[in-house]
């Protein structure tokens, strides 16, 4: 196995630990993989804005700005549910139509990720409400409507209710 030794920390280490760039002489680039981590890492604390801000342009053509302007406009709500907590990656999702690329707000990650899985198509979507509707029951006393947790049905299916 080769060795080459990283530009900048001025080890010798295994090929592998450098990752692969296609038009070197040798086929990888010259600094090794752990600095180019910890370069990152750095980088990403002194700039915390600069990754994000990058990723809005590249993706969605806005700026950080335009984000924060968005998430006022909103009352730093979800456009959907209303929530104040955008779970996942602890920012809210910048949603769009994926035919026009238009962007049409900002959602939690939650209902990000269920427009997601209906493929923005308001009829699955009409009739997962008409579903829902249908085999609606009461929430048990004490708990939230939209607890998973609910009284026994005649239309629960047996074994499937967790009461």
């Amino acid at each position: 196995m080769s060795s080459k030794v990283c530009s900048k920390c001025g080890i010798a280490k295994p090929i592998l630990e450098f990752h692969k760039q296609k038009d070197t002489k040798d086929g990888h680039r010259s600094i090794c993989k752990i600095y180019c981590l910890n370069y990152i890492k750095n980088y990403r604390t002194i700039h915390p804005f600069q990754n994000r801000n990058g990723h809005l342009r590249n993706k969605f053509g806005i700026t950080h700005q335009d984000y924060l302007d968005m998430l006022e406009a909103q009352n730093g709500r979800c456009k959907v549910c209303g929530t104040d907590t955008p779970k996942g990656n602890g920012a809210f999702h910048v949603d769009h139509c994926h035919s026009s690329g238009k962007i049409r707000g900002l959602l939690c990650h939650h209902c990000n990720v269920g427009l997601g899985n209906f493929k923005d198509n308001t009829s699955l979507l009409l009739k997962a409400i008409l579903y829902l509707n249908e085999h609606h029951v009461d929430a048990a006393p004490g708990h939230k409507s939209d607890a998973n947790w609910h009284r026994p049905s005649p239309r629960c299916f047996p074994g499937y209710c967790k009461s």
